[in-house]
This record gives C-alpha cells, structure tokens and sequence, in this order.
C-alpha cells in the first residue's frame, strides 16, 4: 500500500488536525473523501484539494453509515480510514461536570469514532484488507487537573478500543492503530498566543502544530506502516515520555 491512488475517509477534515492530514495526503497523492459536521467549511477544503466530501455527525450512527456509504459510492473503494473528528473538552472541575456534559463527550469523542470505524469495517472485510488510524489524546494516557473527566475518560477509551479492534481484525487484514498527539495549539479552541509562548519556553520541542499528526498518519497509512498493528503513537513532542 502507498499513498499515491489511495482513497481514505477522513473525518473532521474542515480544520486543525483533519484539514492538515487531508492537505498532507493530498500533496502524496491520495484520493480524498473528506467530512465534518461543518458541511460548508469542509465543503471549501475539498475544493480545495479536488476531494469528494460529505457531512456527518458522527455521535450519530446512521450518520456515520450513509457518510460512509457515499464514500463508498463517490470513490469507489475505501482504503483507509483516519478517525479525526471529535470536540474539545471544556475545563470543568470533576464534581462541576454536568451529565449533559458527560454524555456529549462521550458520545462523540468516543462512540463517534466507533460508529464511523464500524460502519467501513464490513467493505474492508470484504475488499481483504484495509488501514484504520484513530486520533486520541494526550489526555488519553496523562492525567491533567484541568480537563474534564470524560475527556479523559473518552480519550483512553479510544486507546483501548483500538487495542481491542487491532487483535480481531488483523486476520482480515486490517491494521488499526492510535495516535496520541500533544499540545499542538491549532485544535478545536486554538490556544491563545500567551499560551503557546509558555508552552514552548517550558518544552524544548514546543507546540508543534498539526504537521506532525499529519505526518504520522501518512507513516501508518503508506508501506511503513504495514507490520504495525494496534499500536498508539506518541506525537506529544516529549510531553508523554513512552
């Protein structure tokens, strides 16, 4: 598998990470399905890039079905998945966390991306194989004061569940793996420059931007990839240290 010809789905493609991934992919010759529940704006990204696109709310299941069923159909084949989309978890103290709140988050953060991979999973079986990428969080394996518990709860579930789905399917063919990026400050609610700046003076390798998600997705979707099942890679630039 390469990159060149390649037809990939990926989700929350309008900004931040998806959009730099859809960008990095496209400059590598891949044949993009690009979708966001920003219908617009990610509308604007593949015209960009000549991609096909779509709308979904992946906390939806029967969103995440007919978004895949119109790749299916506009590309032909899908090759791979990249699992982007999800929404930021505001800063709420443990015992502050509303229920509302605490279903939200876990229904997008962490059933969204089960219910668009469940949805490509049975064309992939049938096609014989297939590569699945799903983007979690450093807060999926660090623990941090100021974010809200079922982001945190939802970030490592998507790290658990990616170990779960990699040991059945990889007979089938399919490679599923996670990566945990760090403060990259382009995500959801930028961070303010303030921000960034104490950032990187704390941290050597600094905030990094999206480029190096981007390009670990690539690593895990080309032939580098191709003996790396039901990993998580760490793209937190030496915040989470494993």
């Amino acid at each position: 598998m390469s990159l060149e010809g390649l037809h990939v789905i990926v989700t929350g493609a309008a900004q931040g990470i998806g959009e730099r991934t859809a960008r990095t992919l496209a400059e590598k010759g891949g044949r993009l399905y690009l979708t966001d529940i920003q219908e617009e704006k990610v509308a604007g990204v593949a015209g960009e890039l000549s991609a096909q696109h779509g709308p979904v709310d992946i906390g939806q299941p029967e969103s995440a079905r007919t978004m895949v069923a119109d790749a299916i159909e506009k590309l032909g084949h899908i090759d791979a998945l990249v699992n982007i989309a999800g929404i930021d978890g505001p800063d709420d103290d443990a015992l502050e966390e509303t229920e509302e709140h605490w279903r939200e988050i876990i229904d997008v953060d962490l059933s969204g991306p089960w219910w668009v991979t469940r949805a490509v999973l049975p064309h992939m079986i049938e096609r014989g194989g297939g590569r699945i990428v799903i983007t979690s969080s450093v807060t999926g394996v660090m623990g941090f004061e100021d974010f809200s518990p079922s982001y945190h709860a939802a970030k490592a579930g998507l790290i658990g569940l990616t170990k779960g789905l990699s040991a059945r399917f990889e007979k089938d063919g399919i490679l599923i793996n996670a990566i945990v990026p760090g403060y990259i400050g382009t995500t959801g609610n930028p961070m303010p420059q303030s921000e960034i700046d104490a950032y990187n003076a704390a941290n050597a390798l600094g905030t990094g931007g999206a480029q190096p998600v981007a390009d670990a997705v690539c690593y895990l979707l080309d032939d580098s990839g191709r003996w790396i099942s039901g990993t998580t890679m760490n793209v937190t630039g030496g915040l989470w240290r494993r």
